[in-house]
């Protein structure tokens, strides 16, 4: 074994080829050592220059967007030799981010609208929309980079659809003859706040995220009263525990490097209490809808708008024990007390402006936690970069999120640009020159520098890569491009979707280590055994792979992706396939085509191995292939289920 991964061996029922793929619950990982990975031939000097660039360009982009194209990888790899790798990726990022944010919301009514339906109406599964406008988004629009880091956050800051009426169609009259958002386009509008975000700042998105209705519904803060001794009724707790535990701090306290500290007893230190955590629970009282002539607590609700706080319901520092007799009981117990510090005192009476102004004094007080740097960071280079980053890797990104260089804290930009321009980012693969022959090796480094990619960005990258069109009737007003779209449930065959996490914890753990034992791995200094993660195994079921693996079959047979949407229209994503296909003639022409599909899928970590073991696959005597349309199909499969593709270096 190379490096991080499961193996099994299946069978293609239509293919001659016998394939690797992910489908066991073994944790198999090879030494930490460089092995090689694959070998590119170069005619001259200028042809090794070429070769390292694109590598390095592909290896950038299938990190900072939902998988490269051709395109995007001759030009970034153009400017690589112009200018080199930092400053090129550098410039990049910098013109992701002055491009217009896409819109889920209005992408999901352009689309509606072209289907000539209302984003009200019923029983068209109508909350489908959201989901083809993700896709469709993911799959065609600039701004790669911005949804790439909304997606990477709405891993973090998590809502799902189950169980809270994110699917409905409904919209409330909200006063002065207006309706509120329809329920099903809420989530929607979530993600744009999450993708307007990604070059803002922390404090900011924690700010929005709180206030956002949808996740006052998915936490319980929408709607929650102040305490009332007498009923034993008491805040709830459910937002105040996962702020700090996700959002935030996490569970124990943490160096600025991301390793956990201990006491002198050597235990882990916890970050809060029961005691902190309903402490904290009285904060986030009093929200509610926001509605332009009601007053009332219980209107109804609004998910294109902030919540509003009704101060009425907003806790005013009344005493928390209900023990006869014990200091406090039913009188004023002064201001709430968050980390150590003390919130400026409610006035009394209390007002709107002061029940608002102590909600953001507490987040402040959250966003300034010495925790939030290392936590968020590695959560982030884990979702765009790797599951493991070492100490230094960590403690550099941490301290720009500390201080963006002019006294910034918490600036989104910098950080996002600190995780992607890091010499570890990189580092899991190197473009080693050699001669005789003049060549270009690709070297791994194994097990500690890799993950196992994620299902949504393995069916993004297939798709981006082979030149997609579409034949939906309408066109992206935006783009003029054909809509292209998905539907959610594709979740059960890849075991992840977008706005449909199964609970507040992310489609897996950020810490989640699969069962089994660690084969033929030496543990570094880096990274001992104990603390190696995989996160993405945690969806890595029998059905997942068994029915990836057939998505796959179906799509590269097919060359196409097919979606039976409403009315039984059938959409098809076609892939755009006639050079390869062109080349697919001759048997000669295998090795260039599967270096096209190791630049574009594998990002040049396809072993000489198993280019080997495909092409031999094809021309043996006992297998050959003589039909161009079959031996293309055999190639593309072999190379999207191997361990090679399905691990990014």
């Amino acid at each position: 074994m190379r490096y991080l991964r499961s193996v099994i061996c299946g069978r293609y029922d239509h293919s001659v080829l016998s394939v690797l793929f992910l489908g066991t619950f073994m944790f198999l990982v090879s030494s930490s050592h460089p092995l090689q990975a694959g070998t590119f031939d170069a005619e001259n000097r200028s042809d090794v220059r070429k070769i390292r660039s694109d590598l390095r360009a592909a290896q950038f982009l299938s990190k900072a967007t939902f998988g490269p194209t051709q395109a995007m990888i001759d030009d970034l790899s153009i400017r690589i030799r112009q200018v080199g790798y930092r400053r090129a990726c550098g410039e990049w990022i910098d013109n992701q981010f002055t491009l217009p944010a896409s819109s889920h919301e209005q992408v999901a009514r352009d689309m509606v609208a072209a289907d000539n339906r209302t984003i009200t109406e019923a029983s068209v599964g109508i909350a489908n929309y959201r989901y083809q406008a993700w896709w469709h988004i993911a799959l065609t629009r600039e701004d790669q980079l911005r949804q790439k880091v909304a997606w990477a956050l709405s891993q973090i800051f998590v809502i799902g659809d189950s169980g809270t009426g994110f699917n409905n169609n409904t919209s409330r009259n909200i006063g002065n003859g207006e309706q509120s958002l329809p329920d099903w386009l809420g989530m929607s509008n979530y993600y744009d706040m999450l993708a307007n975000h990604a070059d803002g700042n922390y404090r900011d998105l924690l700010g929005d995220v709180t206030f956002h209705e949808c996740m006052g519904v998915y936490l319980s803060a929408y709607r929650n009263r102040k305490a009332d001794l007498a009923k034993g009724r008491w805040p709830d707790e459910n937002y105040a525990r996962e702020i700090m535990q996700l959002f935030s701090i996490g569970l124990y306290e943490l160096r600025q490097d991301g390793r956990l500290k201990v006491n002198d007893q050597g235990e882990l230190i916890p970050t809060y209490d029961n005691e902190g955590i309903t402490e904290l629970a009285r904060l986030f009282t009093g929200f509610k809808s926001q509605h332009n002539t009601s007053t009332s607590f219980y209107t109804g609700r609004n998910y294109g708008a902030p919540m509003e706080m009704h101060y009425q319901e907003h806790d005013n520092n009344v005493g928390y024990t209900d023990v006869l007799g014990e200091p406090g009981f039913g009188n004023n117990v002064g201001s709430k007390t968050l980390f150590g510090t003390t919130l400026t005192a409610l006035p009394d009476p209390l007002t709107t402006e002061a029940a608002l102004a102590e909600v953001n004094e507490g987040l402040d007080v959250i966003a300034g936690h010495e925790n939030v740097p290392p936590f968020i960071c590695r959560l982030l280079i884990q979702r765009m970069v790797k599951s493991n980053p070492s100490r230094a890797y960590t403690r550099r990104v941490t301290r720009k999120f500390r201080d963006n260089g002019q006294g910034v804290r918490g600036d989104m930009q910098a950080v996002i640009k600190a995780i992607l321009l890091d010499p570890e980012a990189v580092r899991g693969q190197r473009a080693l020159r050699k001669r005789e022959p003049l060549r270009v090796e690709v070297v791994t480094r194994g097990t500690e520098h890799s993950r196992l990619r994620e299902p949504i960005q393995r069916v993004t990258s297939l798709i981006r890569a082979l030149r997609p069109s579409s034949n939906y009737a309408k066109s992206d007003p935006t783009t003029n491009v054909p809509y292209m779209a998905l539907v959610g449930g594709l979740r059960d065959d890849i075991g992840q979707m977008p706005f449909r996490a199964p609970s507040v914890f992310n489609y897996y753990l950020a810490d989640y280590q699969p069962p089994g034992e660690l084969i033929g791995y030496r543990p570094s200094q880096r990274i001992p055994r104990e603390g190696l993660f995989a996160p993405e195994y945690q969806v890595l079921t029998a059905v997942t792979s068994n029915r990836t693996m057939n998505r796959f079959s179906s799509w590269t047979r097919n060359r196409n992706v097919r979606y039976k949407m409403r009315d039984g229209v059938e959409l098809t994503i076609s892939f755009d396939l006639s050079e390869e296909l062109e080349l697919a003639k001759d048997n000669a022409n295998l090795p260039e085509i599967l270096r096209r599909f190791d630049l574009l899928l594998c990002h040049g970590s396809l072993s000489e191995e198993t280019k080997t073991s495909i092409i031999s696959a094809i021309t043996s005597e006992s297998t050959a292939v003589s039909d161009n349309d079959i031996r293309l199909e055999e190639a593309l499969l072999a190379v999207l289920l191997s361990p090679d593709c399905a691990i990014e270096e």
